[in-house]
């Protein structure tokens, strides 16, 4: 079984991870942990903030052993706002420590084909970690600026890991024609290849091609945010082709 893709970037997952680690925690500090997180219905701020402080412990027991893990369900013991953010830093502290000592081709257990390398999870905590910031600023009405080559890198993850990994799920996306993905702001492009198995092909272009009946065109912030089905600004989308046919792999399950 071949490990989850990993691509060559220029994002340096570790460090990535850590400076988004400093601004959520930060950002808990001054947040009202009652808001509600429109993104998670039903979940808190303070819900939200636990989620991604257990998620980081348990991604730091996979990488650490290398192993399949049971998911942790610690709890901070304040409901203070400075109490929750260093609850949450000191499980995002341990798991960057892990990260930063692991080689990143050591084999690793992930959670879509099992055997891969610790990379997986540089990359996937940066992106949790990412996304849940947008959750925390919406939810504290705060506005979030993500970079275009964190973006652009998380657009790669949600086509390669998480699509495959949703179909395989039960939740296919709905594709019937090629669809191309193109970053106005990087220039980075994605085709999007229908499957009847349910799980679509993606290959990267190193340039955006000619002749592609549907495309989606946009800063990369703002198609990262649209395939998580995050809060984005309209305007800053551009589609050619079919909407309808476009709106609706957009609105598919394309994520957890």
């Amino acid at each position: 079984m071949n490990p989850a893709p990993v691509p060559s970037t220029s994002v340096g997952f570790v460090e990535d991870y850590a400076a988004a680690v400093e601004r959520f925690a930060v950002s808990v500090g001054w947040s009202d942990l009652r808001n509600p997180v429109s993104a998670c219905p039903g979940w808190s701020v303070r819900d939200l903030v636990v989620h991604l402080g257990n998620v980081h412990a348990w991604a730091a027991t996979i990488v650490e052993t290398g192993q399949r893990a049971f998911e942790t369900n610690d709890e901070p013991h304040a409901n203070r706002p400075r109490a929750v953010s260093e609850w949450y830093f000191a499980k995002a502290e341990d798991l960057y420590q892990v990260l930063r000592q692991t080689p990143a081709d050591k084999p690793c257990w992930n959670f879509v084909v099992g055997t891969g390398v610790a990379e997986f999870w540089q990359r996937r905590q940066l992106h949790e970690t990412t996304i849940h910031q947008v959750d925390l600023d919406v939810a504290s009405g705060r506005s979030t600026e993500v970079s275009a080559h964190v973006a652009a890198d998380g657009i790669d993850e949600v086509l390669t890991v998480m699509l495959p990994r949703m179909a395989k799920r039960g939740y296919p996306s709905v594709l019937t024609v090629p669809l191309q993905l193109v970053a106005s702001d990087t220039g980075d492009s994605w085709a999007v290849l229908p499957d009847p198995g349910g799980s679509p092909g993606v290959v990267r272009e190193l340039s955006p091609a000619e002749g592609r009946e549907d495309r989606v065109v946009a800063p990369a912030d703002v198609l990262y945010r649209a395939l998580w089905h995050r809060r984005f600004d309209e305007r800053r989308l551009r589609i050619a082709g079919d909407e309808p046919r476009v709106r609706a792999f957009l609105g598919s399950p394309l994520t957890p």
